[in-house]
């Protein structure tokens, strides 16, 4: 076993974040059974029951192990099951995300780096246009054009009564997430400026050179030997970015911008409960705590792995 990898797996820092991610990977495949969905409910990472409760979270007990929020006349939200259900839904996000973004990053960074010229520099004043572009400002306008797109009749301002925006193999794309397409669009950038860099250091090396010599096309060059090559700081990236983008994720679903995460959601149908009467920041923590230790651990974990992963691949501890 390599020096390298010896420390990467007997580091603390990487048992712990490993661990972690273990237990979310454990937690979201067993959701089924840990927690199982309603067969009749539209979404189920939500599970909605009637009880007879006062307007006021339910304290955890044997039926609701994390209690339950209110969230309509005589409606409750089963906190627990958004938790485990939402630990699929984030990794599901995160992982799908990062692969796609990083996918069109490292092919964007790595083609453009080969070819140099005219062709580099202007896809990379792309992506810094891309890079400046606000974040926020840039999911709110893919949902709304999303919006416009496939469900016209919810936008209060527009009146289309002739409109038949879509029609085909276009209406597959309605049930992807907007958010996931606005951060894959919008995400991408550090892929191909990392890739970018290091293609271009390295495109004049004599191993290159001999490969151009032996006959060997630009696109074998490129995904024989200039990717396997420049990949080791984008698999980094992507190993830090899965916690952030969730996270972000999580964010957004909080302040209203977004309905994909069930633990950002959870947490704004329980806000006006995080303070309890007298200002008691305790006396409903089921209704804040167990979802933003979850969120948090889950962004711990992905950087620990992100950190540790740099060192395992950095060359010089060959």
């Amino acid at each position: 076993m390599k020096r390298g990898t010896r420390q990467f797996l007997y580091r603390k820092s990487s048992i712990i974040g490993l661990v972690l991610i273990g237990v979310f990977f454990a937690v979201a495949l067993a959701a089924p059974v840990l927690s199982p969905a309603d067969p009749e409910a539209i979404d189920p990472n939500y599970k909605i029951f009637q009880a007879k409760y006062e307007n006021k979270p339910i304290p955890p007990g044997a039926d609701y192990p994390l209690g339950a929020l209110p969230v309509g006349l005589r409606l409750y939200m089963d906190i627990y099951h958004s938790l485990v259900w939402g630990t699929r839904s984030a990794l599901q996000f995160g992982l799908l995300v990062v692969a796609l973004s990083a996918t069109f990053g490292i092919l964007v960074g790595a083609i453009s780096g080969y070819a140099s010229g005219w062709v580099n520099s202007g896809v990379m004043r792309l992506t810094d246009a891309f890079l400046a572009f606000p974040v926020i400002a840039g999911v709110v306008f893919i949902q709304q054009v999303y919006t416009f797109l496939f469900a016209p009749e919810t936008l209060f301002f527009v009146y289309l009564p002739a409109f038949e925006p879509v029609s085909g193999f276009l209406h597959l794309f309605s049930a992807i997430d907007p958010l996931l397409i606005a951060l894959v669009l919008l995400t991408w950038m550090a892929y191909a400026r990392t890739t970018n860099s290091m293609v271009r250091q390295i495109k004049e090396f004599s191993y290159i050179e001999a490969a151009r010599a032996l006959g060997a096309s630009p696109w074998r060059v490129i995904f024989r030997h200039l990717i396997p090559n420049t990949i080791t700081p984008a698999i980094v990236l992507a190993a830090r970015d899965i916690g952030g983008l969730v996270l972000f994720q999580a964010t957004l679903a909080f302040i209203g911008l977004s309905e994909s995460s069930p633990w950002g959601a959870t947490l704004a149908e329980g806000r006006r409960w995080i303070i309890g009467p007298g200002g008691n920041l305790f006396k409903y923590w089921w209704v804040f705590f167990p979802i933003s230790l979850a969120i948090i651990l889950f962004g711990i974990s992905w950087n620990l792995i992100g950190d540790n992963v740099n060192d395992w691949l950095n060359p010089y501890h060959d």
